[in-house]
């Protein structure tokens, strides 16, 4: 699958978006988060698809509970909210 930049860059905001959204912090802390975590740094076809595989609330689930790689059995977590629209 062909992911472009444009796509790329709409997956990255809304990860964003959930991070604001769910995770309560604000724009520029969610970007630093983001940045921090360099996801978006392999653009490889395959790190790619391995991002998109995903919805972004779940990656914004990895990215605030990093210590927990369990958080998705938190029910409080996952399945994503109903106020969540992928």
């Amino acid at each position: 699958m062909k992911i472009t930049k444009s796509e790329l860059e709409i997956f990255r905001a809304e990860i964003i978006n959930c991070l604001i959204t769910f995770g309560n912090l604000q724009e520029a802390e969610a970007i630093e988060l983001m940045d921090f975590a360099k996801m978006f740094e392999d653009k490889s076809e395959m790190a790619i698809n391995l991002l998109f595989h995903e919805p972004p609330y779940y990656w914004a689930m990895v990215l605030l509970h990093p210590e927990n790689s369990e958080w998705h059995r938190d029910e409080k977590l996952w399945p994503p909210p109903k106020g969540y629209i992928s």
